[in-house]
């Protein structure tokens, strides 16, 4: 049960409703669900900057290797039972929690704080790969992909590329792969797009990941643009009228094949 706002109790108690999970004893998922709700034999609260999240170690620690260790180690943050998480998303802690307890998340599970449900799902990639909750982690990885691979034209694509990859190790492609495969697949309309050119110029690292990106040789040309020397691919039938993914610059492209 969460705690620390107007509202809370009944916006929780609708989680139930809108689940409408069974509610007969001996029903386990229902019945954690339940425990949730009512914050029965809850023995762990989680602090956000706006709530408190009265929860059960056992589901928690569970799900969570951070949460694991942190009570296998006898932590000082864990002595009271209270966990502070006040620098982390508060709307992203809040649909970890409710995906602990079997809830299915989504960005509008908040009155408190609304962000587009692409930037949503990167908060909660994060959250998840922080806390280490993996199955979270593929299931905001899956959302995401789905709302990108439909909403690349929208004004919060380039958002989303710039958070994901200041959010995310570079070693972590799981979000970065997706935002380089979509942007490839649509190079020509999102380089007409200037917040999109502002992100391959100031992103460290996404054009480097977009003119790397494997493909196969098969329909793909390697082109060197002669203003900024970076060499880059795209699909031989994309069509002509495009320019370079890093400076812009528009040229017959057919004299600067890079020939393999």
């Amino acid at each position: 049960m969460a705690s620390g706002s107007a509202g809370s109790e009944q916006k929780e108690v609708s989680l139930c409703q809108k689940e409408g999970f069974d509610q007969e004893v001996g029903d386990l998922s229902a019945s954690i669900k339940r425990f949730f709700i009512s914050s029965d034999f809850s023995d762990l609260t989680i602090c956000t900057a706006d709530q408190e999240f009265k929860v059960h170690r056992l589901i928690v620690c569970g799900q969570s290797a951070y949460f694991s260790r942190l009570f296998k180690a006898n932590w000082t943050e864990s002595v009271d039972n209270k966990i502070q998480l006040s620098s982390d998303d508060p709307r992203a802690v809040e649909a970890m929690i409710h995906f602990m307890y079997g809830f299915e998340y989504d960005s509008s599970g908040s009155d408190l704080g609304r962000v587009s449900p692409m930037l949503f799902n990167i908060n909660v990639y994060q959250v998840a790969d922080k806390f280490g909750v993996p199955q979270l982690k593929q299931k905001a990885k899956d959302k995401f992909e789905t709302i990108a691979r439909t909403c690349w034209d929208m004004d919060d694509y380039p958002i989303a590329i710039s958070e994901a990859y200041q959010r995310t190790h570079k070693e972590d492609r799981g979000l970065r792969d997706i935002l380089v495969s979509i942007s490839r697949e649509h190079l020509d309309k999102l380089l007409e797009n200037e917040d999109f050119r502002t992100v391959l110029e100031e992103v460290l690292g996404f054009a480097a990941d977009l003119v790397q990106h494997p493909t196969g040789n098969n329909g793909v040309t390697k082109y060197r643009c002669p203003s900024c020397k970076l060499k880059w691919m795209l699909e031989s039938s994309a069509g002509s009228n495009y320019m370079c993914p890093k400076c812009g610059s528009q040229y017959s492209w057919n004299s600067y094949i890079v020939k393999t």
